[in-house]
Protein backbone atom coordinates (compact mmCIF):
# COMPACT_ATOMS: atom_id res chain seq x y z
CA UNK A 1 0.00 0.00 0.00
CA UNK A 2 1.16 3.89 -0.94
CA UNK A 3 0.76 5.94 1.62
CA UNK A 4 0.50 9.68 0.35
CA UNK A 5 1.44 12.29 3.04
CA UNK A 6 0.67 16.08 2.44
CA UNK A 7 3.12 18.71 4.16
CA UNK A 8 0.78 19.21 7.07
CA UNK A 9 0.45 15.52 7.86
CA UNK A 10 4.16 15.33 7.90
CA UNK A 11 4.56 18.09 10.06
CA UNK A 12 1.87 17.13 12.80
CA UNK A 13 3.49 13.71 13.25
CA UNK A 14 7.14 15.65 13.66
CA UNK A 15 5.50 17.39 16.13
CA UNK A 16 4.12 13.94 17.69
CA UNK A 17 7.33 12.60 17.67
CA UNK A 18 8.70 15.63 19.21
CA UNK A 19 6.06 15.41 21.98
CA UNK A 20 7.28 11.76 22.52
CA UNK A 21 10.58 12.78 22.87
CA UNK A 22 10.40 15.87 24.90
CA UNK A 23 7.65 13.87 27.27
CA UNK A 24 10.09 11.34 28.24
CA UNK A 25 13.16 13.75 28.57
CA UNK A 26 10.91 15.73 31.14
CA UNK A 27 10.68 13.07 33.13
CA UNK A 28 14.56 13.10 33.60
CA UNK A 29 15.07 16.96 34.19
CA UNK A 30 15.66 17.75 37.83
CA UNK A 31 14.26 21.48 37.61
CA UNK A 32 10.11 20.97 38.37
CA UNK A 33 10.67 17.03 38.45
CA UNK A 34 7.10 16.85 40.22
CA UNK A 35 5.09 19.08 37.99
CA UNK A 36 6.75 17.63 35.00
CA UNK A 37 5.15 14.41 35.71
CA UNK A 38 2.07 15.72 34.57
CA UNK A 39 3.51 17.76 31.71
CA UNK A 40 4.44 14.41 30.52
CA UNK A 41 1.05 13.05 30.39
CA UNK A 42 -0.35 16.20 28.99
CA UNK A 43 1.91 15.74 25.86
CA UNK A 44 1.46 12.17 25.41
CA UNK A 45 -2.20 12.61 25.75
CA UNK A 46 -2.48 15.40 22.88
CA UNK A 47 -0.17 13.29 20.72
CA UNK A 48 -2.54 9.94 21.21
CA UNK A 49 -5.33 11.78 20.76
CA UNK A 50 -4.38 13.72 17.69
CA UNK A 51 -3.02 11.13 15.80
CA UNK A 52 -5.83 9.12 14.37
CA UNK A 53 -6.16 12.97 12.55
CA UNK A 54 -3.33 13.02 11.24
CA UNK A 55 -3.12 9.63 9.60
CA UNK A 56 -4.76 9.01 6.30
CA UNK A 57 -8.48 7.45 6.16
CA UNK A 58 -7.06 4.34 3.98
CA UNK A 59 -5.06 2.94 6.71
CA UNK A 60 -8.35 2.37 9.21
CA UNK A 61 -9.91 1.09 6.64
CA UNK A 62 -7.09 -1.65 5.67
CA UNK A 63 -6.24 -2.23 9.70
CA UNK A 64 -9.39 -1.94 11.53
CA UNK A 65 -7.44 -3.05 14.69
CA UNK A 66 -6.33 0.60 14.76
CA UNK A 67 -9.48 1.56 16.74
CA UNK A 68 -9.28 -0.60 19.51
CA UNK A 69 -5.60 1.31 20.27
CA UNK A 70 -5.68 3.95 23.18
CA UNK A 71 -5.64 6.69 21.13
CA UNK A 72 -8.48 8.69 22.26
CA UNK A 73 -7.50 10.42 25.68
CA UNK A 74 -8.88 13.80 25.24
CA UNK A 75 -10.51 13.22 28.97
CA UNK A 76 -7.19 13.55 30.35
CA UNK A 77 -6.05 16.67 28.43
CA UNK A 78 -7.21 19.16 30.56
CA UNK A 79 -7.04 17.79 34.45
CA UNK A 80 -3.00 16.71 33.42
CA UNK A 81 -2.24 20.23 32.46
CA UNK A 82 -4.46 21.90 35.04
CA UNK A 83 -2.19 19.88 38.00
CA UNK A 84 0.87 20.79 35.57
CA UNK A 85 0.02 24.47 35.94
CA UNK A 86 -0.90 24.17 40.23
CA UNK A 87 2.36 22.48 40.75
CA UNK A 88 4.51 24.99 38.89
CA UNK A 89 2.29 27.51 41.22
CA UNK A 90 2.72 25.98 44.14
CA UNK A 91 5.68 23.57 44.87
CA UNK A 92 5.09 22.31 47.61
CA UNK A 93 1.45 20.72 46.21
CA UNK A 94 1.03 17.14 46.72
CA UNK A 95 -0.94 15.16 44.57
CA UNK A 96 -3.95 12.54 46.67
CA UNK A 97 -6.31 10.16 45.88
CA UNK A 98 -8.98 12.13 46.49
CA UNK A 99 -7.99 14.35 42.91
CA UNK A 100 -7.93 11.15 41.15
CA UNK A 101 -11.59 11.73 39.95
CA UNK A 102 -10.31 14.32 37.71
CA UNK A 103 -9.08 11.40 36.08
CA UNK A 104 -11.94 9.48 36.05
CA UNK A 105 -13.74 10.63 32.83
CA UNK A 106 -11.59 8.88 30.61
CA UNK A 107 -14.06 6.31 30.53
CA UNK A 108 -16.65 8.74 28.24
CA UNK A 109 -13.95 8.54 25.42
CA UNK A 110 -14.18 5.06 24.75
CA UNK A 111 -17.89 4.46 24.97
CA UNK A 112 -18.43 5.47 21.22
CA UNK A 113 -15.76 3.18 20.29
CA UNK A 114 -17.69 -0.19 22.53
CA UNK A 115 -20.82 0.80 20.21
CA UNK A 116 -18.98 1.00 17.33
CA UNK A 117 -16.99 -2.52 18.22
CA UNK A 118 -20.63 -4.10 19.41
CA UNK A 119 -22.34 -2.59 15.97
CA UNK A 120 -20.18 -2.39 13.07
CA UNK A 121 -20.04 -0.74 9.73
CA UNK A 122 -23.04 1.22 9.09
CA UNK A 123 -24.92 -0.52 11.63
CA UNK A 124 -26.87 1.79 13.72
CA UNK A 125 -30.08 0.08 15.64
CA UNK A 126 -29.79 2.75 18.55
CA UNK A 127 -29.76 5.73 16.73
CA UNK A 128 -30.26 7.97 19.93
CA UNK A 129 -27.95 6.13 22.08
CA UNK A 130 -25.06 6.61 18.90
CA UNK A 131 -26.02 10.28 19.06
CA UNK A 132 -25.31 10.26 23.18
CA UNK A 133 -22.55 8.22 22.84
CA UNK A 134 -20.85 10.79 20.13
CA UNK A 135 -22.20 13.75 22.30
CA UNK A 136 -20.28 12.37 25.31
CA UNK A 137 -17.22 11.66 23.76
CA UNK A 138 -17.08 15.38 21.68
CA UNK A 139 -17.55 16.68 25.54
CA UNK A 140 -14.20 16.66 26.68
CA UNK A 141 -13.06 19.99 24.35
CA UNK A 142 -15.51 21.67 27.13
CA UNK A 143 -13.76 19.79 30.18
CA UNK A 144 -10.75 20.99 28.44
CA UNK A 145 -11.88 24.34 28.09
CA UNK A 146 -12.64 24.36 31.79
CA UNK A 147 -9.47 23.41 32.71
CA UNK A 148 -8.04 25.85 30.94
CA UNK A 149 -9.63 28.63 32.51
CA UNK A 150 -8.90 27.11 35.77
CA UNK A 151 -5.13 26.81 35.30
CA UNK A 152 -5.10 30.85 33.50
CA UNK A 153 -6.73 31.70 36.77
CA UNK A 154 -3.96 29.88 38.52
CA UNK A 155 -1.20 31.55 36.68
CA UNK A 156 -2.25 35.01 36.90
CA UNK A 157 -2.64 34.92 40.94
CA UNK A 158 0.28 33.47 40.95
CA UNK A 159 2.10 36.45 39.23
CA UNK A 160 0.58 38.95 41.31
CA UNK A 161 1.63 37.39 44.33
CA UNK A 162 4.99 36.72 42.78
CA UNK A 163 5.85 41.17 42.00
CA UNK A 164 5.78 40.88 45.71
CA UNK A 165 8.37 38.40 47.01
CA UNK A 166 10.77 38.55 44.04
CA UNK A 167 12.86 40.91 42.50
CA UNK A 168 13.31 39.10 38.88
CA UNK A 169 10.55 37.32 37.90
CA UNK A 170 11.90 36.47 34.09
CA UNK A 171 12.41 33.09 33.97
CA UNK A 172 9.50 32.36 36.49
CA UNK A 173 6.71 33.87 35.95
CA UNK A 174 5.12 31.58 33.13
CA UNK A 175 3.84 34.22 30.67
CA UNK A 176 4.45 31.53 28.31
CA UNK A 177 1.64 29.24 30.00
CA UNK A 178 -0.94 32.39 30.12
CA UNK A 179 -0.14 32.03 26.25
CA UNK A 180 -0.34 28.56 26.02
CA UNK A 181 -3.42 28.36 27.21
CA UNK A 182 -5.17 31.26 25.66
CA UNK A 183 -3.93 29.54 21.95
CA UNK A 184 -5.42 26.00 23.31
CA UNK A 185 -8.58 27.90 24.24
CA UNK A 186 -9.09 29.37 20.87
CA UNK A 187 -7.85 25.96 19.16
CA UNK A 188 -10.81 24.74 20.86
CA UNK A 189 -13.24 27.01 20.81
CA UNK A 190 -12.65 27.10 16.78
CA UNK A 191 -13.10 23.19 16.88
CA UNK A 192 -16.40 23.53 18.43
CA UNK A 193 -17.41 26.15 16.51
CA UNK A 194 -16.65 23.85 13.27
CA UNK A 195 -18.39 21.02 14.38
CA UNK A 196 -21.63 23.18 15.12
CA UNK A 197 -21.96 23.93 11.56
CA UNK A 198 -20.87 21.07 10.12
CA UNK A 199 -23.81 19.32 11.82
CA UNK A 200 -26.01 20.97 9.27
CA UNK A 201 -23.85 19.50 6.29
CA UNK A 202 -23.64 16.05 4.98
CA UNK A 203 -21.99 14.49 2.47
CA UNK A 204 -19.13 15.13 -0.09
CA UNK A 205 -19.39 18.89 1.21
CA UNK A 206 -18.56 17.77 4.67
CA UNK A 207 -15.65 15.56 4.01
CA UNK A 208 -14.38 18.71 1.53
CA UNK A 209 -14.63 21.30 4.11
CA UNK A 210 -13.50 19.01 7.12
CA UNK A 211 -10.36 18.22 4.74
CA UNK A 212 -9.17 22.40 4.80
CA UNK A 213 -10.17 23.20 8.17
CA UNK A 214 -8.70 19.47 9.71
CA UNK A 215 -4.99 20.59 7.70
CA UNK A 216 -5.35 24.12 9.39
CA UNK A 217 -6.32 22.80 12.92
CA UNK A 218 -3.20 20.24 12.69
CA UNK A 219 -0.63 23.10 11.50
CA UNK A 220 -2.24 24.96 15.11
CA UNK A 221 -1.91 21.79 16.91
CA UNK A 222 1.53 21.04 16.02
CA UNK A 223 2.72 24.89 16.66
CA UNK A 224 0.91 24.39 20.65
CA UNK A 225 2.91 20.80 20.76
CA UNK A 226 6.31 22.55 19.83
CA UNK A 227 6.06 25.39 21.90
CA UNK A 228 3.97 23.28 25.02
CA UNK A 229 7.09 20.62 24.80
CA UNK A 230 10.27 22.98 24.08
CA UNK A 231 8.91 25.44 26.41
CA UNK A 232 7.97 23.34 29.06
CA UNK A 233 11.37 21.40 28.92
CA UNK A 234 13.16 25.42 29.24
CA UNK A 235 11.03 26.14 32.35
CA UNK A 236 13.70 27.48 35.49
CA UNK A 237 12.84 26.03 38.87
CA UNK A 238 9.77 27.86 40.38
CA UNK A 239 9.51 29.05 43.58
CA UNK A 240 7.33 28.38 46.76
CA UNK A 241 5.19 31.66 47.53
CA UNK A 242 4.58 32.31 51.19
CA UNK A 243 0.74 33.00 51.23
CA UNK A 244 -0.25 36.57 52.49
CA UNK A 245 -1.44 36.64 56.11
CA UNK A 246 -5.18 37.66 56.57
CA UNK A 247 -4.72 39.98 59.39
CA UNK A 248 -3.06 43.39 58.76
CA UNK A 249 -0.63 44.99 61.25
CA UNK A 250 -0.98 48.69 62.16
CA UNK A 251 2.38 49.62 62.53
CA UNK A 252 2.71 53.44 64.53
CA UNK A 253 4.31 55.58 61.94
CA UNK A 254 7.39 55.88 63.91
CA UNK A 255 7.81 52.13 63.48
CA UNK A 256 6.86 52.37 59.47
CA UNK A 257 9.35 55.42 58.83
CA UNK A 258 11.56 53.39 60.73
CA UNK A 259 11.26 49.90 58.60
CA UNK A 260 11.39 52.12 55.49
CA UNK A 261 14.65 53.96 56.19
CA UNK A 262 16.08 50.44 57.39
CA UNK A 263 14.99 49.07 53.65
CA UNK A 264 16.41 52.26 52.59
CA UNK A 265 20.06 51.82 54.28
CA UNK A 266 20.22 48.05 52.76
CA UNK A 267 19.70 49.24 48.96
CA UNK A 268 21.87 52.31 49.34
CA UNK A 269 24.88 51.39 51.69
CA UNK A 270 24.69 47.34 50.96
CA UNK A 271 23.27 47.66 47.53
CA UNK A 272 21.80 44.54 48.24
CA UNK A 273 19.70 45.26 44.88
CA UNK A 274 22.70 44.49 43.06
CA UNK A 275 21.89 40.59 43.58
CA UNK A 276 19.65 39.55 40.68
CA UNK A 277 17.92 36.55 43.10
CA UNK A 278 17.18 39.10 45.79
CA UNK A 279 13.65 37.94 47.18
CA UNK A 280 11.58 39.50 50.09
CA UNK A 281 12.90 36.40 52.01
CA UNK A 282 16.83 37.16 51.87
CA UNK A 283 15.67 40.94 52.07
CA UNK A 284 14.04 40.19 55.91
CA UNK A 285 17.02 38.20 56.89
CA UNK A 286 19.87 40.80 56.17
CA UNK A 287 17.44 43.39 57.92
CA UNK A 288 16.24 41.37 60.73
CA UNK A 289 12.40 42.36 60.21
CA UNK A 290 9.83 40.10 59.07
CA UNK A 291 8.65 39.39 55.54
CA UNK A 292 5.41 40.29 56.48
CA UNK A 293 5.97 43.18 57.74
CA UNK A 294 8.02 44.50 55.07
CA UNK A 295 5.31 43.77 52.43
CA UNK A 296 3.07 45.61 54.61
CA UNK A 297 5.12 48.66 54.86
CA UNK A 298 5.72 49.01 50.83
CA UNK A 299 2.17 47.97 50.34
CA UNK A 300 0.74 50.53 52.81
CA UNK A 301 3.39 53.48 52.93
CA UNK A 302 5.31 53.20 49.63
CA UNK A 303 2.26 51.72 47.49
CA UNK A 304 4.61 49.81 45.58
CA UNK A 305 5.28 45.94 45.57
CA UNK A 306 8.55 44.13 46.11
CA UNK A 307 9.43 44.15 42.09
CA UNK A 308 8.86 47.64 42.07
CA UNK A 309 10.56 48.46 45.36
CA UNK A 310 13.92 47.14 44.13
CA UNK A 311 13.70 47.34 40.61
CA UNK A 312 13.59 51.51 41.31
CA UNK A 313 16.74 51.30 42.58
CA UNK A 314 18.38 49.24 39.94
CA UNK A 315 16.87 52.04 37.70
CA UNK A 316 18.72 54.40 39.70
CA UNK A 317 21.88 52.66 39.89
CA UNK A 318 22.00 52.75 36.05
CA UNK A 319 21.25 56.40 35.63
CA UNK A 320 23.34 57.62 38.44
CA UNK A 321 26.29 55.95 36.27
CA UNK A 322 25.31 56.94 32.54
CA UNK A 323 24.75 60.65 33.73
CA UNK A 324 29.21 59.69 34.58
CA UNK A 325 31.07 60.59 32.28
CA UNK A 326 33.77 58.28 33.01
CA UNK A 327 31.45 55.81 32.26
CA UNK A 328 30.81 56.58 28.62
CA UNK A 329 33.15 53.94 27.29
CA UNK A 330 31.51 51.45 28.90
CA UNK A 331 28.32 49.28 27.35
CA UNK A 332 24.64 50.45 28.67
CA UNK A 333 23.92 46.47 29.10
CA UNK A 334 26.96 45.72 31.31
CA UNK A 335 25.59 48.64 33.69
CA UNK A 336 22.10 47.21 33.53
CA UNK A 337 23.56 43.57 34.59
CA UNK A 338 26.00 45.06 37.26
CA UNK A 339 22.84 46.96 38.87
CA UNK A 340 21.31 43.63 39.36
CA UNK A 341 19.29 43.23 35.83
CA UNK A 342 19.03 39.77 34.29
CA UNK A 343 17.56 40.44 31.33
CA UNK A 344 17.79 42.96 28.26
CA UNK A 345 14.42 43.67 27.54
CA UNK A 346 13.37 43.94 31.50
CA UNK A 347 15.21 46.19 31.81
CA UNK A 348 14.44 48.42 28.48
CA UNK A 349 10.83 48.07 29.82
CA UNK A 350 11.74 49.35 33.29
CA UNK A 351 13.82 51.91 32.56
CA UNK A 352 11.84 53.41 30.22
CA UNK A 353 8.70 53.07 32.88
CA UNK A 354 11.00 54.67 35.36
CA UNK A 355 12.04 57.68 33.40
CA UNK A 356 9.98 58.19 30.12
CA UNK A 357 13.18 57.36 28.33
CA UNK A 358 15.21 54.81 26.24
CA UNK A 359 18.60 53.85 28.39
CA UNK A 360 19.98 55.36 24.97
CA UNK A 361 17.82 58.10 24.60
CA UNK A 362 18.92 59.33 28.64
CA UNK A 363 22.13 58.68 28.44
CA UNK A 364 22.58 61.17 25.25
CA UNK A 365 20.96 63.50 26.77
CA UNK A 366 22.54 63.40 29.64
CA UNK A 367 26.25 63.59 27.88
CA UNK A 368 25.81 66.59 25.99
Amino acid sequence: MQLNISIIQLITICAVANGFIFGFLLLEKKENRFANRFLFLSLICMCLTFTPYMLDPSIWDTYKWLAWMPFSLSYWIGPSFYFYVRTLTNPSFLFTKRQLWHFSPLVLNYVHSIYHAIFPGSRTPWYWFHFVTELFESAAILSILIYMILSFKLVKKYQRQLLNNVSTITKINLQWVKKTILVIVISFVLISIFLFISSGISGKEFFYQWDEYRSAILLLYSCVLYWLSIRGYQQAQTIKISKPSDSIENLPDKESTKIIDQLHTAMVNQKLFRNPELSLASLSKSISVSERTISEVLNGNLNKNFYQFVNEYRVMDVQGKLKDPKNSHLKILSLAFDAGFNSKATFNRLFKTYTGLTPKGFKSQNLR
